[in-house]
């Protein structure tokens, strides 16, 4: 069989898949789930290569829900895998232990389908989820939200696909709201310490980030306040 994920799997994907499995456990008890799933390689590759149990793939629209159906049917996994035509996790009931992957939505999307879940699931078990989020544009508003409504950014990253950089936060809700500089809103507060050590990944993101502060700073209050931070 051809593994796919070699295939198909962009590094972004790869990026984002590695760091929803990493320092992780219990994979085999445990689901992945793709909110955005579009053709399906991530929870693909998941399962070829973590040995998830289960897959969950969702997508607000009903042609890319069938081609992740498709793919996941044409390898074998139908019986592992569960496939929503929905938007965000509407319909869809959360398991103890699930990993939620958003990649490739926008901030603000990722806003409102955290703040949905938030507000129909009880504290305590939304405490036993981890949420790894790609977010396309609008990192700052998301981080935002994480800080002022108790999540937790455990692990930030940034990848290079095609010259372009993203970047990427593992999060989970620990209930306690955190005050937060502009710095840390803007860049992160985990990217700015691998920034600290010149880890070369996130110092070719830093160059993109400074290139794009300063052309906004110039009708950008809050950026050009971000800037002047010590």
């Amino acid at each position: 069989m051809i593994n796919p994920a070699e295939e198909f799997l962009s590094p972004r994907l790869k990026a984002v898949h590695d760091m929803a499995v990493e320092g992780e456990s219990g994979l085999t008890e445990r689901r992945i789930i793709d909110v955005g799933s579009d053709h399906g390689h991530l929870s693909l590759y998941s399962l070829i290569n973590d040995n998830f149990a289960q897959a969950v793939l969702t997508d607000i629209h009903k042609a890319p829900a069938q081609r992740s159906e498709d793919t996941l049917r044409m390898f074998g996994y139908a019986d592992r895998t569960e496939v929503y035509c929905t938007d965000g996790l509407d319909g869809v009931t959360l398991h103890e232990g699930d990993i939620v992957v958003m990649a490739g939505l926008g901030g603000n999307n990722m806003v409102d389908i955290l703040s949905r879940v938030k507000e129909r699931e009880d504290k305590a078990f939304l405490k036993t989820i981890t949420w790894v989020l790609q977010p396309q544009k609008s990192s700052d508003r998301l981080r935002e939200y994480l800080f002022t409504n108790g999540f937790e950014i455990k692990d930030e990253n940034a990848c290079e696909d095609r010259g372009l950089f993203y970047v990427l936060m593992k999060v989970v809700y620990n209930g306690v709201p955190r005050e937060f500089t502009l710095k840390e809103k803007y860049i992160g507060p985990v990217i700015l310490k691998r920034i600290e050590n010149n880890e070369p990944l996130v110092m070719g993101y830093k160059d993109r980030l400074d290139k794009r502060f300063a052309l906004s700073q110039r009708g950008d209050e809050e950026i050009r306040r971000m800037l002047e931070e010590v």
